[in-house]
């Protein structure tokens, strides 16, 4: 029987994002992949992503007339135990929250004793040395933004170099969210063979819920929490007492939301508000530290985001030496004006 023209249409793109990404879906130490990047593989308004043998599709308005064709193809081609889809909201703040969760759209054997569980799973996934939580059904995020998986090799690596020339680091991870950024600097140290290494890593995050989910992290890679700090609390509040306490952080983190509300500082808006957040930033951090400066606004490009944060590092009287862009991970293809994942710099102090 002939396909019909949707699973045609979406089938050689898909078999071609596969292939492009042969050395990802190999790896064995890797399973957490985004599939397909939108336009960047041919199939604008479609994202696959990939967490262990699950599957989560998401669908901008224009495209979701390929979900039903997509989720046919990718049952075939990758025999997934279950695929989630997704409409993707502008407007996240506005939508209801039942319109974020991601819903069951396909499912392997559904006479499986564990079908049931497949309504809210949670699974632990390999990110190379890392292993973290992941939870398909959640309305905002699954846990685990794959677009920073190279950031976050990098920060370990960054923490392992820094470890070699003095046995002590700190960092500080802002937005933690479900601290992600937390573990890969954490078990650097842990891993990293030298004698009386320590790391001590501060997370910071509005909700109770994502430092909670942090330390499951921590534990499951075997991790101590309690050597660690998470505090809950506005970002821009907690870098301005930490000035007043006069701590430095050797390596810190900026990967802001694009909206944030607290009752300290009020609305945190991305593009407004960058050069305060890394002028604070600037302040508490120490002589030669190194900075990841994130976010993922669509319309915040590359030179807009420079411009910001050398406003700020004037502003705090702190000297750049120099700004690394990030690169696009090799399964975030696209141009860098519609790729947040290539938007970021990675800012080393004086």
């Amino acid at each position: 029987m002939t396909p019909p023209d949707s699973e045609v249409d979406v089938a050689a793109p898909l078999a071609a994002a596969c292939k492009k990404r042969g050395s990802l879906l190999r790896d064995r130490e890797l399973e957490a992949v985004r599939l397909v990047n939108g336009a960047g593989d041919g199939m604008p308004g479609l994202f696959v992503d990939r967490f262990g043998d699950l599957l989560i599709v998401h669908v901008e308005a224009g495209a979701t007339g390929q979900l039903a064709a997509l989720v046919r193809v990718l049952a075939a081609r990758l025999e997934p135990r279950a695929i989630y889809a997704k409409e993707l909201r502008r407007e996240v703040r506005t939508a209801p929250k039942d319109a974020q969760v991601p819903m069951l759209v396909h499912q392997r054997d559904e006479s499986a004793p564990d079908a049931a569980e497949l309504e809210a799973p949670e699974l632990t996934v390999r990110e190379h040395a890392f292993r973290f939580l992941v939870r398909p059904c959640e309305g905002y995020s699954p846990g685990l933004f794959l677009d920073q998986r190279d950031n976050r090799l990098d920060l370990a690596r960054e923490i392992t170099s820094r470890l070699k020339k003095r046995p002590e680091c700190t960092v500080l991870n802002l937005f933690s969210y479900t601290c992600s950024f937390s573990v890969a600097a954490a078990l650097a140290a842990k891993e990293s063979g030298i004698a009386h290494a320590r790391c001590h890593v501060t997370s910071v995050d509005l909700s109770q819920r994502w430092l909670d989910w942090g330390v499951r992290n921590f534990a499951a890679n075997g991790l101590d929490p309690a050597a660690h700090e998470f505090a809950r609390g506005d970002a821009l509040t907690f870098l301005g007492i930490a000035a007043k306490k006069k701590r430095h952080f050797d390596v810190l983190v900026l990967d802001p939301p694009t909206f944030a509300t607290s009752k300290q500082s009020g609305i945190f808006q991305v593009e407004r508000d960058y050069p305060k957040l890394f002028e604070l930033a600037v302040r508490v951090a120490a002589p030669g530290a190194t900075l990841l400066c994130s976010h993922n606004q669509r319309d915040f490009t590359r030179p807009a985001l420079v411009k910001k944060l050398k406003a700020g590092a004037v502003k705090a009287g702190r000297r750049i030496l120099r700004l690394d862009p990030f690169q696009s991970p090799a399964d975030f293809p696209g141009a860098d004006l519609v790729n947040p994942a290539a938007r970021g710099y990675w800012a080393v102090l004086a």
